[in-house]
């Protein structure tokens, strides 16, 4: 029987070597999100994790409209003419959005204090001290991020991920004083935002500082910019309906206590993207620029596309089996354990979101990102209309159904359109019996956590893995041959 063929030196492990330094910085980001899961968890009430929840939405729709998608634009063109070594037009990149962008957000920051000023006026101290640190937020962070883009288009892994990982272990630290020694309560979240992505940002200007001379701004790379990323700013708004307006609709209808414990149960859901989303996000656009011109190029994309998938489900098994034990472990407070039922579905909406992102390769290669806008734009009128129907009568289980279906539908129209745009040879039998696969597997899982059986529990995390496994051999969504190859080749770069 003819083994698969597993590239060499070739694609597949290029991208695997950045995926593999930029998992060194999910394992922190990952660390990061453990502790600070436990101080939610253990000295938050679930009404005071719902106001930092409505917070943290209102700051990620204001930086959003503050970036004007300079980022999004810089990191298209940079990651180009990086490739092709073209370091004037690098430079220019670099320096007309880093400026630009400065600029935009350190208005909308001007323009969210005076309205803030009138709208906070006669609330608590601290709350209206937490909707100015907000605001100071969008302007501290803007430097730090279009660093991180710049790195990242670049394929500087190991710069990108030292400081990604400083800025979450510095918000880490910043939020436990914080809260443990200023016992300042839902503040400290914003008070340890502000001081980390302030001093991040200085180190990532330290980063770039060669792109960073003050002539040479180029009026032809900003429009090309805002060409690129002014269509990102709607599709970004978008991302924020489908990923986060839940919370609203949850504190409009079944109120703040209900959804911190949702948001508990999101933020451990949401380790899928952390690990699994943000490494391929930083390691596929460059990859697929990179690669789709290769004579074999658009297998490699297809062949990378199915590996991913295989991991993504583990991972998002592994999280939801975890889950239980997770809140054992750090001594939630009991009105926490609710969230564990919400956890494999919001995993579930994430693995979606990172298939959606990687069959839309072609909308970055062809340079179509209104596209993009138009699948994000129906993905959000889904998800507001699946919120109105399902949140008022379910509560936060409607809140994770409606997360679930719309990113499944995302992903359906991304499919259908971009498979005319560009033939890329999508695996989509083997990717269809990986999902199936995982929730079916997820169902033995939620069986056995029902049953009451602490031993099925604790070690539902290795069982439903092997499970997973098997089932992925059983139908040929993966083989033994592509295992050992895969392992062969791991042993010879370690080696080398």
């Amino acid at each position: 029987m003819e083994q698969p063929v597993v590239p060499g030196d070739g694609p597949l492990w290029r991208i695997a070597r950045h995926v593999g330094m930029y998992s060194v910085g999910t394992a922190v980001s990952l660390s990061s999100s453990f502790v600070l899961v436990l101080v939610y968890a253990t000295q938050f009430s679930a009404r005071e994790f719902g106001i930092v929840a409505t917070g943290q939405v209102i700051s990620l729709a204001s930086i959003t409209v503050a970036r004007l998608g300079l980022n999004s634009g810089m990191f298209r063109f940079l990651a180009e003419h990086h490739a092709e070594g073209n370091a004037r037009a690098a430079d220019q990149a670099v320096r007309t959005n880093f400026a630009a962008c400065f600029l935009s957000s350190g208005l909308v920051t001007l323009a969210m204090v005076g309205g803030w000023a009138i709208i906070g006026a006669g609330r608590s101290a601290d709350i209206q001290l937490s909707g100015y640190l907000i605001a100071l937020n969008v302007v501290l962070s803007a430097p730090g991020e279009m660093a991180s883009f710049a790195l990242r288009a670049k394929q500087l892994s190991a710069p990108y991920v030292a400081l990604m990982s400083a800025t979450a272990i510095l918000t880490t630290t910043s939020t436990i004083a914080f809260v443990l020694i200023f016992h300042v309560g839902a503040l400290a979240v914003f008070a340890s935002a502000v001081t980390a992505n302030g001093l991040m940002s200085v180190a990532g200007l330290i980063m770039v500082r060669n792109h960073l001379r003050l002539d040479g701004f180029s009026a032809q790379q900003l429009r090309q910019s805002f060409r690129f990323g002014i269509p990102q700013v709607p599709a970004l708004l978008a991302d924020w309906v489908m990923q986060f307006s839940d919370r609203l609709f949850l504190t409009r209808f079944a109120g703040l206590a209900q959804a911190g414990v949702y948001s508990l149960g999101y933020r451990i859901g949401l380790i899928e993207q952390q690990i699994l989303g943000t490494a391929t996000t930083a390691a596929w656009d460059p990859f697929i620029l990179a690669e789709y011109r290769a004579a074999e190029g658009l297998k490699s994309i297809a062949r990378v596309a199915t590996y991913f998938a295989i991991l993504g489900m583990a991972l998002a098994l592994f999280i939801s089996a975890s889950a239980p034990v997770l809140l054992i472990v750090i001594h939630a407070r009991l009105e926490y354990q609710a969230a564990t039922s919400v956890v494999f579905l919001i995993a579930l909406a994430s693995f979606f979101a990172t298939m959606q992102h990687m069959f839309g390769a072609p909308l970055s290669i062809r340079l179509r990102p209104e596209l993009g806008l138009i699948f994000r734009g129906l993905g959000a009128g889904v998800n507001i209309a699946l919120n109105f129907a399902l949140i008022p009568t379910f509560g936060m289980f409607g809140a994770a159904w409606s997360t679930v279906a719309t990113y499944g539908f995302t992903v359906l129209i991304t499919i259908a359109v971009c498979r005319r745009m560009m033939p890329i040879p999508y695996e989509y039998g083997k990717l269809l019996l990986v999902v199936t696969g995982g929730v079916a597997v997820q169902l033995v899982v939620m069986l056995a956590q029902s049953s009451g059986i602490f031993v099925l529990t604790a070690l539902s995390p290795a069982w439903s893995l092997i499970l997973l496994a098997a089932w992925l051999m059983v139908t040929g969504a993966f083989s033994m041959g592509e295992l050992r190859s895969i392992v062969r080749r791991l042993r010879s770069v370690t080696a080398s």
